[in-house]
């Protein structure tokens, strides 16, 4: 799933058809959803609902963050290796 932060949802559209997206986008059009999963005390210099757009996580279906990583394009290929990892983890769990 992709979350949209503060965008329209017909900028939304035009990205997902644009990038031919089959997976389904979140509109979080005033980025109360993505404040919600910001950890306190990251990345002080951006607001709380755009910490979320540089990261992966995984929230399981009560809402807990049982991944997240900050993106970083220098070990961008070793965070997904590990994003991966713990994706197979919890669905081997269920």
């Amino acid at each position: 799933m992709v979350i949209d932060v503060s965008e329209e949802s017909e900028t939304a559209a035009a990205w997902k058809s644009k990038l031919e997206w089959t997976i389904p986008v979140l509109l979080d059009f005033d980025g109360s959803t993505a404040e919600s999963y910001a950890p306190e005390g990251l990345l002080p210099d951006l607001p709380r609902s755009e910490i979320p757009i540089a990261s992966n996580l995984i929230i399981d279906r009560d809402g807990k963050i049982q991944f997240y990583s900050l993106l970083d394009s220098r070990n961008f290929d070793a965070k997904l290796i590990a994003l991966k990892a713990r994706l197979d983890e919890i669905l081997a769990a269920e």
